[in-house]
């Protein structure tokens, strides 16, 4: 058997019995028919069974799945969908006039790394156990490439929506590969004449799109029935699943040790109570420093104030350094991305030609958008015939004309990529201009210090325990008043348990791991991405139990030039036939 040229990481995350585990050993299943699935292993619909991440791997060169009867002939069972409902109910359920075949590709052996993870509101654990379970078991993981959150087939929950919220908020960066996998449903229902059903699934998807921010999340159905002998129902399964692993392939894979993580509402209460702290501290020490005796120790107070002033400095200098340290680089970012599903649904029906492209009309003629040249483009096409493309790499558009083919699964996805560093260069403009105001006034206030430091050596002692003083309080407020964390710093947070006591024992813990570990966490932030865990200090600490797509900067580009690029983008983007005031063009 081939070793495996590739590996893929699909972390799996949902309420508690959605159907996570279930869906890992149905994939476990396509991979490997001989597969023995292990159902003690699954919940029983009251209690979860999976208590602490667990992973599975499997290697697969994708086979699809297609349906024959008695004669061996092969059978278009979309068509089935044009028939009465009950007709096509039948056609679901018989067992004996068909079987099921696999075809297999001639495609590589990948690798795929399924992660399962405890649920949050698990029946045995509490929300901040699973947390710190799920971001202990990423520290050995360098990437993801798609995250799935099972969603299962019952009305929404508060939980749920707490959970969905807590993962959106979490995790910002893995957005942009998150597929939702409607877990129990009855492709039955999914029956053209089935209009409850079909206004249930569009009001919950609605849902699920504001809890995103966005409304181009991919969705998957499956039914997650084990035991099922019915041939159609297990050949959708099948390409369903075959589907969800095509997504892994077709994302970027976002690194784990160096993605951006923000706070919870737990650590921001308490930094919010520390934040107040450091700024009474930091006035009274500056009071302190401006009310000395201006006749007497005139040149003492001078060297404090410009002693406060260096550290000021210094702490935006780093500031800026971590800054540009995320954003000036040539890492991918989600610039736009568009896909078209067409489920079993309307199998049965021509469809005319659908149209993609970027920007768009309304963006493209926006004042405010930026034309980047694209860096990267991943296409999935399956069952569409393409029609017409243009533009795409090195070009600042990208459009096409496709068609599905008839009574087939259609899938067309695309995902435009520019790297960070254009997406943020005014940004990176604007913080390279402060950088170097900030250095020329460190500078200048340096020299000043120097010349009064000549004349009294003497009082150096007392001003320097002072101004380290105050430099350890900026050091402080700076942790503690931003949002968001570096991955290695959330989880070194996680390990040591500071946030888990009331909200005057958290604040001592969290004052006392950035002060120990500050010479750990300045050297993380100097930017060296490797993938060892961070060495900080958790001795004296409590150990009691508890990816967006990224905003385009504003062009600053002349109006001549912006209005030339608009007219250019639109001129190749009609030239395809393409609408641009439309979404498709039909034709018979």
């Amino acid at each position: 058997m081939a070793t495996p040229t590739e590996e893929y990481n699909i972390l799996f995350l949902g309420e508690t019995q959605s159907g996570k585990s279930t869906s890992i050993e149905s994939l476990r299943k396509y991979a490997d028919p001989n597969y023995i699935i292990e159902k003690e292993n699954l919940g029983d619909g009251i209690f979860s069974k999976t208590s602490a991440v667990s992973t599975a791997s499997i290697c697969t060169n994708l086979p699809s799945y297609f349906v024959t009867d008695k004669a061996r002939k092969r059978v278009d069972y979309g068509k089935f969908i044009e028939d009465d409902q009950e007709d096509y109910e039948d056609e679901l359920n018989d067992r004996k006039s068909y079987q099921l075949e696999r075809e297999e590709s001639y495609a590589d052996r990948v690798s795929f790394r399924l992660i399962d993870t405890p649920g949050l509101n698990d029946t045995a654990l509490n929300d901040e156990s699973n947390i710190a379970i799920i971001f202990k078991a990423l520290e050995n993981i360098k990437s993801i490439h798609l995250v799935v959150i099972t969603v299962a087939n019952n009305p929404f929950t508060e939980g749920l929506k707490d959970a969905l919220k807590a993962y959106v908020h979490l995790l910002p960066e893995l957005n942009g590969n998150i597929v939702f996998l409607h877990t129990r449903i009855d492709y039955s229902k999914m029956h053209r004449e089935e209009t409850v059903f079909a206004h249930y699934m569009d009001e919950k998807t609605k849902i699920l799109h504001e809890l995103m921010g966005r409304n181009t999340v991919p969705h998957l159905l499956i039914d997650n029935d084990l035991n099922s002998q019915r041939t159609i129902r297990n050949c959708i399964t099948q390409n369903t699943l075959r589907n969800l692993l095509d997504l892994a392939k077709l994302n970027q894979p976002i690194r784990v040790r160096v993605m951006v993580m923000n706070k919870t509402d737990k650590m921001l209460i308490v930094d919010d109570v520390l934040k107040q702290k450091y700024t009474d501290q930091i006035q009274a020490r500056e009071k302190t420093l401006g009310g000395k005796n201006r006749e007497e120790q005139e040149v003492l107070t001078q060297i404090g104030d410009l002693k406060a002033k260096i550290a000021h400095h210094e702490q935006h200098l780093l500031d800026i350094k971590r800054d540009l340290a995320f954003y000036d680089k040539d890492t991918l970012v989600l610039l736009y991305e568009e896909s078209y599903q067409q489920g079993v649904t309307l199998l049965g029906f021509m469809e005319g030609v659908k149209t993609m492209y970027f920007p768009g009309k309304k963006r493209a003629s926006s004042p405010e958008f930026v034309h980047h040249v694209i860096d990267h483009i991943d296409i999935l096409a399956r069952n569409v015939n393409v029609l017409q493309d243009a533009g795409g790499f090195n070009h600042p558009y990208w459009a096409v004309r496709f068609r599905r083919r008839k009574h087939q699964n259609g899938l067309y996805a695309v995902k435009i990529y520019i790297t960070k560093r254009k997406m943020f260069i005014k940004k990176i403009e604007n913080w390279k201009t402060i950088e170097t105001t900030h250095q020329g006034k460190l500078k200048d206030c340096i020299a000043d210090l120097e010349d009064l430091e000549r004349q009294k050596k003497e009082r150096k002692v007392q001003i320097d325990e002072l101004v380290e003083q105050l430099k350890m309080d900026y050091y402080l407020l700076g942790r503690v008043s931003t949002t968001t964390l570096d991955s290695k710093v959330f989880h070194a947070l996680v390990a040591a348990q500071v946030y888990v006591r009331d909200i005057g024992t958290s604040s001592t813990n969290v004052e006392r791991f950035y002060f120990q570990n500050k010479g750990a966490l300045d050297g993380l932030e100097h930017f060296v991405e490797d993938d060892a865990p961070l060495p900080v200090n958790t001795s004296s600490n409590t150990n009691d139990k508890g990816v967006d797509v990224a905003e385009v900067p504003n062009s600053n580009s002349k109006e001549d030039e912006f209005k030339s690029e608009v007219d250019a983008i639109t001129k190749a983007v009609k030239g395809m036939g393409v609408d641009m005031d439309g979404d498709t063009e039909m034709e018979e």
